[in-house]
């Protein structure tokens, strides 16, 4: 299998993670202090010095999501697209994955088709009835969905990604008639998936592999094909 990353966006986020973090970090201890130094007795004083201590701890929590956010997904290894690689790794060479170098951040393409994939890594008990999606964990919940880590929805996500592909494709090679299809898939071991008619195919990472041969008998792309594909995507996204 042959695999193909965008370094530079993976770069630049990484630096927007590291120096967010930074960043927020200090907003919040600028906040702290003033809040530590906000004198009720000084009427006007106080309420400036409070509203500046609401607003650095507002702004420095926002901040150090965004650092913690882009630092988990680019600024540390294995990142999400290392560990997918490995995953994918004994496919043949007709196989290709590309990530961040399309309009979805992870295009997987070879003999079983295009597909679109909606990563998720969150780990527990997580339970999914149509295109409805559940995570249990309490105030841990709560807070990672705040923080924009929850499990949201990923056969949203998977649909949505599946549809700019596919619009980027169209435009590309307008008469393959080749239809990308959305995939949601989880790559923490230690996540217990309990599935109820889910309106896409969702696997975790261990399964991956089987799934994806098993659809290439059923659904099976010609080596022209896979050439007019490769070729398609490596016009860069607009």
């Amino acid at each position: 299998m042959r695999a193909y990353t965008n370094e530079k966006l993976i770069a630049r986020r990484a630096k927007i993670g590291k120096y967010a973090s930074f960043a927020g970090l200090g907003v919040l201890a600028v906040g702290m202090v003033l809040s530590f130094r906000a004198n009720p007795q000084n009427t006007s004083n106080y309420q400036i010095t409070l509203m500046g201590s609401f607003a650095c701890l507002i702004a420095g929590f926002i901040l150090a999501n965004v650092g913690s956010h882009n630092t988990r997904r680019f600024g540390r290894s294995p990142r999400p697209d290392e560990r997918l690689e490995k995953e994918l790794k004994g496919f043949d060479d007709r196989y290709i994955l590309y990530s961040w170098m399309l309009p979805a951040a992870y295009v997987f393409v070879g003999p079983s088709g295009v597909y679109a994939f909606a990563l998720r890594e969150q780990s527990g008990k997580i339970s999914n009835n149509g295109n409805r999606w559940s995570q249990k964990g309490g105030a841990l919940r709560f807070l990672a969905a705040f923080s924009g880590d929850g499990i949201g929805n990923p056969t949203t996500d998977a649909i949505e990604d599946a549809s700019k592909v596919q619009k980027f494709l169209d435009a590309q090679l307008p008469e393959a008639g080749i239809e990308v299809q959305p995939l949601a898939l989880f790559t923490n071991p230690n996540v217990e998936l309990q599935l109820n008619n889910p309106a896409i195919p969702v696997v975790q990472s261990k399964g991956l592999k089987a799934l994806l041969r098993q659809r290439s008998k059923d659904y099976r792309l010609d080596n022209a094909t896979l050439a007019q594909l490769e070729a398609a995507f490596a016009v860069p996204a607009a």
